[in-house]
């Protein structure tokens, strides 16, 4: 094991902190503003998404997924027709589920019903279903596919069950963490559809790691090794890199160090996937303000870097929540001395979208972080969507202790919307990681 940073695997329970408050709507967005003066290397000029009309296919109806193009995700059917089919052992829900890998049938194996466990052997391929109703056997409804499946990101968690869980560390350097429990049931849709409806509620958080103190950064990168869990990295004093591979249970496997020289940077974080290649990357800032891409190779390593942007000192703090506004690439965001939030969309080739500012305020905000999706619907979790894929949210702590939730402006391309408090207490943490 690595110095004095102690991994605690015993499962206690963490005692009453962080608790969670009522889920409340707001529907006012911020206002989008005119982005300041930093600037990215590499930006083209702004690409229209496509439209948000009906994905083409082979049948007029085309059921949804749910999910997220990720491994570790879990991939299951949205929404179907009414059900006027009789119920069987095959088909619980009167259809059968088939599915499909780059348009050929998984082996079988695989073929599990309604919900498919994504896995690193699914890393680029397209992943769709079949459904057909038990008592129909000539007709079938096809799916739309995924994007190419990519490494597990933030998004996935850290219990290996692809939901949204936050992580938590103390100035003390105890890491917390808040596992997630996701159910879903059928329900009514409308007078012709059944759709999935989710509910999700906390389990008890827990340690899960003492000594943490010895690093001034830390984050995760997502599956940074390609085992398919989602890991940690850590800056120490020393400037040494070190990784702590996820075992995909809430705990850790032995770290090691990937790399020295990292003090020479003011910010590190982990975006998820930023150049489109499948494998997570690491985008840092030296104090110049320049911004470097650090590619991962998806087995621990590094390719080689990259400049990715400049003036980017202007920046008191930067956040990689991941894909917030659907269209398959990261966002990242960063706050000015002034509070205004500014959201920078990538490209998914290591370069960048225009630019545009969420909105004043954010310095009341002692953190900004991503964890995933943590309302799951047909619009923020519809990986076969084209240009409209699951759209990550933005968690943020306030002067008082609450933790508060923000989702991306569907449909727009830019921007968040508040949706409300989701906990309080939550000033005991230095940082969200």
């Amino acid at each position: 094991m690595f110095g004095s940073a102690h991994i605690d695997v015993s499962g206690r329970a963490w005692g009453i902190m962080g608790t969670f408050g009522g889920f409340m709507v707001k529907s006012a967005a911020l206002l989008a503003l005119v982005v300041g003066s930093a600037m990215v290397a590499g930006a083209g000029p702004a690409t229209a998404e496509s439209d948000d009309g009906p994905l083409t296919s082979m049948s007029e109806f085309v059921p949804l997924m749910h999910g997220m193009p990720n491994v570790g995700s879990d991939l299951t059917i949205g929404r179907f027709k009414t059900r006027s089919c009789p119920v069987t052992d095959e088909a619980p829900n009167g259809f059968v589920v088939e599915w499909l890998s780059n348009g050929e049938p998984l082996p079988a194996e695989r073929q599990q019903g309604e919900v498919l466990k994504l896995t690193p052997a699914d890393r680029g391929d397209r992943i769709s279903f079949n459904a057909r109703p038990s008592c129909r056997e000539d007709q079938v409804y096809y799916s739309g596919e995924t994007p190419p499946i990519a490494a597990s990101n933030r998004a996935m968690g850290w219990t290996g069950r692809g939901n949204t869980e936050l992580l938590g560390r103390t100035p003390d350097g105890d890491l917390i963490l808040y596992p997630r429990t996701y159910e879903s049931e059928w329900r009514f849709w409308d007078m012709s559809f059944e759709g999935r409806y989710y509910s999700s509620s906390w389990d008890e958080p827990r340690v899960v790691g003492t000594g943490w103190n010895i690093f001034d950064i830390v984050f995760s990168p997502g599956d940074f090794d390609g085992d398919g869990n989602n890991d940690v990295l850590g800056r120490d004093q020393q400037g040494n890199l070190h990784l702590y591979p996820g075992d995909g249970q809430g705990g850790w496997l032995a770290p090691s160090k990937v790399g020295s020289g990292w003090n020479i940077f003011t910010s590190i974080v982990g975006p998820g996937d930023f150049n489109g290649d499948g494998n997570n990357d690491v985008l840092a800032r030296d104090r110049q303000g320049n911004l470097l891409l650090y590619p991962g190779d998806g087995q621990g390593g590094w390719l080689a870097p990259s400049k990715v942007g400049a003036g980017w000192q202007i920046f008191n703090k930067i956040i990689a929540p991941g894909d917030t506004n659907g269209d398959g690439s990261v966002d990242i965001f960063a706050r000015d001395a002034n509070g205004v939030l500014h959201q920078y969309p990538a490209d998914g080739q290591g370069g960048w979208k225009s630019p545009a500012a969420v909105g004043p305020g954010w310095g009341a905000m002692t953190e900004i972080s991503g964890a995933g999706v943590f309302t799951r619907n047909w619009v923020t979790y519809n990986p076969a969507n084209d240009g409209r894929g699951p759209r990550s949210d933005v968690f943020a702590i306030d002067q008082k202790g609450n933790l508060r939730l923000y989702s991306g402006a569907y449909p727009d391309d830019t921007g968040l919307y508040e949706v409300g408090e989701i906990g309080t207490g939550w000033d005991i943490f230095k940082d969200l990681i």
